[in-house]
């Protein structure tokens, strides 16, 4: 080992400098850090700013626009619409400029869109739109920018200017509320019709403007809540909150007394005066995060000048340092380094000679040179420290090594031998080994020092020869007769032939003789080619033998022709066989017979894309050819209240019905080829029609629902029904939903067909899924989902012996009905959380009464495990289970009866009550009740609600009736509103009546 004194010295003076300048680096990077995030910052600042302008006057311009629009006067040339455009038109292009210079912003792309979305406002002839859609056109812009401000705050690290621009963003949303409420209130002083949903808009307005404001004032920092107090007053304020009092107040007076332009003017006077509130805020958060900037720049300036002062002293003085140890150090070094010269010189002849290795008295391996690392697959840390043993092949005997140690140790002599050891990687090889024993002055061994070169190859050589005299020609013969037996193998169970390289056949076995039934004669000398098909291309046949000429072996499958003419399909192999020249002598053509496996998969293709009850295309070959086929509209069809007439005749008699109307469709569409009819589920059908028109499409849909209508006959019963239908001409990737939205929308709407536009998309039903799916996260975290409750009456004495509970959901000031919840809810996890919350109040709320109470449950309340669970540990814990009635909703189909069936066996343990809620329509079903051995059968109230009116109705409640009676089944009367319904239904012996005549729901009992 090198001494190297100098650079060891001259490495404990560098240390403390390195540490020195390492610290002082990390302080210039967190300072510089600190620089980028406050430019972070600033764009951030400048870019909200730069918005809130364009906000503020597309305010303005929003209340202008809808003020005309209520006053009737569409001028486009109006002054202060005018000067309201040219406003937002600057705002914008301001805008657009200070956010496409900014590289951090995020979002630039989409913000840039809307503005030059909002900048082409004029293409969209907003006052042509109703005040309502011009109101809303601005509302939804402004929104945008809102909500691109409010997330502003998240993006910052700078908590002091992150509640300046809180503070804004809340200040904005009141500003934004007062706005909208400008707009909506020029529009009824104008119209001077005061109706409920604009006004019911004004009023949330006002609790935002109230509730942004509050937060307003929680935010912002005293210096700008001051300054808000001392603008956001005098007489144009208080002008404007007493007109928008008035408006409340006197909103059923026929003359309010209010000008709209003299409204317009105080209300935007008050919003100016927040305008003036936002900028001084921005100028405040600039002024601010520029001092930060100067501050953190003078810190930079100030961190480097200190670095250089101390670099420079710190080097002068250890210059000095240096330069004394150095000299003193010279000549010690430069004899230890000749000494050290002199000994690297013998090491390095050694080791670059032999395989080293030294080791201990115990045989304790201490040295290794690289040459030993390098056979034995070890390092010198996986060596060191270990014995020989780690090394030694299994196949040497221990004489060996006895006989080793025994000179080495005992007799202190120089040990000389071959020896076989085991790499690291499992690999063997053979080593020339002289080890020495080096003793100490009084004779006793203090290592061991071996020598080694490596003799693998040699013992190689000579092993390789040893094999080969051992081949012998009983061995060759045994090969022969194997690659006999694998010939005979293969020409027995393979179609096999050998053609020469002209493609000319040799010869054929017997397989392929019968396959193809030709004769060997007719065959030897012929091509191949003579049980080719027609269906195959010549270039394909081309592309297989450029491939097998080149050496290739080649794998496919081929369709034949026989010598009658029939078609068989084979896996085939083609093998070339060549010399010992590597020349090409001819080819062994394998084949194997998968004419029956071809034949099954096209008839499983066609099985798995047609419908087996009315052989039509399912929904499998619909997928498949939409793909293929271009320029295609589509028509659903839907079987009206199919449900009713599958429940009322029954299955078999429903699918009569269904066969029907799939001939009466397809016969129409089948004189045409450009289209395409198809069975998608139950009581819906699709075609498909390509290259047609609208009006051609609309034509022929209506001579198809026309053609159902008319009466038919099936087992004697003759039959009226009718078909909606929905139609789309979208783009393919659209195409089924749009139609199914037109077919929704028809269905609700009562019409015969509906052809999909913009205007009837559901995305207003999603908005409202969304809207629902918060308010009940939130009703749930904040207990607002309760009970009330109904109640069930005796109609022999009318007392009320039992109570339905019923699911609400306070919202605010009041209470929701499951109608608007409930489905929403089914689509999340929410809905079972209800389940249990309506479970746990009413066991709460009946845990003492003597009286029976039923909760409501859906199949998928009854097949959810954690529901059922559930419900048994309550029944066990409060011990009522006689007083539960539990109601199974009997609108939705059973799909899982087995799963029901367990249910209800689970909940009898306990002795509670089954009754079947709803019955009478949707999936009416009397096998099910039979099956179910209900304890009660809820007649369902659309029917009871006009039993005193249609006579079908009666007729079919007294069916109802009778038939419970006869399975000892109790009968209860839902939407019983009047004495004269109660009359009929006591009058028909239902043993029980719920509704309005007796008693609304109501939160306690």
């Amino acid at each position: 080992m090198k001494l190297d004194l100098k650079a060891r010295l001259l490495f404990l003076l560098i240390v403390p400098l390195f540490f020195v300048i390492l610290l002082s680096s990390m302080i210039l990077l967190e300072i510089y850090d600190d620089k980028k995030n406050l430019e972070f910052t600033k764009h951030h600042i400048l870019e909200a700013e730069t918005i809130s302008k364009v906000v503020h006057y597309m305010q303005i311009e929003r209340g202008v626009t809808s003020g005309l629009i209520a006053a009737g006067k569409l001028d486009e040339n109006d002054e202060a619409l005018l000067e309201a455009k040219k406003n937002l038109n600057r705002a914008i292009a301001e805008a657009r400029s200070i956010i496409s210079k900014c590289t951090v912003c995020r979002n630039n792309v989409d913000t840039l869109s809307h503005l030059d979305k909002i900048r082409s406002r004029n293409n969209d002839n907003l006052l042509g739109l109703s005040t309502i859609n011009a109101r809303a056109y601005y509302t939804k812009n402004i929104s945008f920018f809102l909500d691109l401000i409010k997330a502003t705050p998240a993006q910052m690290d700078d908590m002091e200017n992150r509640n300046y621009i809180q503070s804004y963003s809340y200040l904005s949303s009141a500003k934004e509320a007062l706005g909208q409420t400008r707009a909506i209130l020029v529009e009824l002083f104008t119209s001077k019709e005061y109706l409920d949903e604009p006004f019911t808009a004004f009023k949330e307005d006002l609790r935002i403007y109230a509730l942004e404001t509050n937060n307003f004032k929680t935010t912002a920092p005293m210096d700008i809540l001051n300054f808000y107090y001392d603008v956001y007053r005098g007489e144009a304020v208080n002008e404007t909150f007493r007109m928008i009092h008035t408006a409340v107040k006197k909103r059923y007076e026929a003359e309010l007394g209010i000008v709209p332009s003299y409204w317009f003017e105080k209300s935007t006077k008050t919003i100016n005066l927040l305008k003036e509130v936002e900028d001084r805020l921005f100028s405040d958060v600039k002024t601010l995060i520029n001092d930060k900037l100067d501050f953190t720049s003078y810190k930079l300036i100030a961190l480097i000048t200190f670095l250089v002062i101390s670099a420079i002293v710190v080097t002068f003085l250890m210059v000095l340092i240096v330069r004394k140890i150095l000299f003193s150090a010279d000549t010690l070094e430069r004899e230890y380094g000749n000494s050290q010269a002199l000994l690297e010189q013998y090491k390095s002849t050694v080791d670059g000679t032999f395989i080293v290795s030294k080791t201990d008295a115990e045989g304790i391996i201490t040295y290794v040179n690289e040459e030993f690392c390098k056979l034995s697959g070890y390092s010198k840390e996986e060596l060191i420290g270990k014995s020989h043993n780690i090394m030694r092949h299994p196949d040497m005997k221990k004489e060996v090594f006895a006989d080793l140690w025994h000179t080495i140790k005992d007799l202190k002599k120089t040990w000389v031998g071959d020896m076989k050891n085991l790499s690291k990687d499992g690999t063997s090889h053979w080593l020339r080994a002289i080890i020495n024993p080096i003793l100490d002055s009084d004779g006793n061994v203090v290592e061991y020092i071996g020598m080694r070169t490596d003799i693998t190859q040699q013992k190689e050589i000579a092993s390789y020869f040893e094999k080969q005299l051992k081949i012998s020609t009983k061995n060759f013969d045994y090969s022969i007769h194997l690659s006999k037996e694998y010939e005979k193998a293969i020409d027995s169970s393979t179609i096999l032939s050998r053609v020469d390289k002209y493609g000319n056949i040799t010869y054929a076995n017997d397989k392929f003789l019968e396959i193809t039934e030709y004769k060997l004669e007719e065959l030897v000398g012929k091509n191949q080619s003579v049980i080719g098909c027609s269906d195959s291309t010549t270039e394909s046949y081309k592309e297989i033998w450029e491939s097998v000429s080149k050496g290739n072996i080649w794998h496919g499958v081929i369709k034949n022709l026989t010598k009658s003419g029939k078609d068989f399909w084979a896996k085939t192999t083609i093998v070339p066989i060549k010399d010992l020249n590597d020349e090409i002598v001819e080819y062994l053509v394998i084949k194997f017979d998968i004419t029956e496996i071809v034949e099954q998969r096209k008839e499983f293709e066609r099985i798995a894309k047609t419908d087996p009850l009315t052989g039509c295309g399912n929904r499998f070959r619909l997928n498949y050819e939409m793909q293929e086929l271009e320029n295609i509209s589509v028509a659903v069809f839907n079987i009206d209240n199919f449900r009713q007439i599958n429940d009322f005749y029954g299955h078999q008699f429903g699918d009569m019905i269904i066969k029907s109307t799939a001939n009466k469709i397809y016969d129409l569409f089948l004189q045409n080829e450009n289209f395409r009819f198809y069975r998608l589920q139950g009581d819906e059908f699709i075609a498909i029609a390509i290259d047609y028109s609208r009006k051609e499409l609309v034509e022929k849909v209506k001579k198809i629902l026309a053609a159902i209508k008319e009466k038919f006959t099936i087992k004697d019963e003759e039959m009226l029904i009718s078909c909606t239908c929905g139609i789309s001409f979208e783009d393919k990737e659209h195409l089924l939903s749009t139609a199914n939205m037109a077919l929704n929308v028809a269905k609700k709407s009562n019409v015969d067909f509906l052809v999909y536009s913009e205007e009837i998309s559901l995305n207003r039903q999603y908005e409202n899924n969304i809207t629902w799916t918060r308010k009940l996260s939130n009703a749930l975290r904040e207990k607002n989902i309760i009970t009330y409750y109904q109640p069930i009456v005796n109609n022999s004495n009318l007392s009320y012996e039992k109570y339905e509970c019923l699911v609400r959901m306070k919202d605010g000031q009041k209470v929701v009905s499951p109608f608007f919840f409930l489905d929403v809810a089914k689509q999340t996890r929410q809905y079972f959380e209800i389940t249990k919350t309506v479970i746990s109040q009413t066991f709460e709320m009946f845990k003492e009464k003597d009286v029976e109470f039923s909760i409501n449950l859906s199949i998928l309340d009854i097949v959810e495990p954690k529901i059922s669970k559930y419900i048994l540990s309550m029944l066990e814990k409060y011990d009522i289970g006689p007083r539960v009635v539990f109601e199974i909703v009997e609108s939705e189909y059973m799909e899982n009866f087995e799963g029901v069936m367990n249910f209800i066996g689970e909940v009898k343990k306990y002795n509670c009550k089954i009754a079947i809620d709803d019955f009478g329509t949707g999936y009416s079903n009397f096998e099910y009740l039979i099956k179910l051995k209900a304890d009660y059968l809820k007649i369902d109230g659309s029917i009871i609600k006009n039993i005193d009116k249609d006579e079908n109705a009666f007729l079919v409640v007294s069916t109802i009736v009778e038939f419970s009676k006869k399975l000892g089944m109790k009968t209860v009367a839902e939407f019983v509103e009047s004495e004269e319904i109660f009359k009929i239904v006591k009058e028909l012996g239902i043993d029980y009546s719920q509704g309005y005549y007796f008693s609304e729901p109501k939160e306690g009992i």
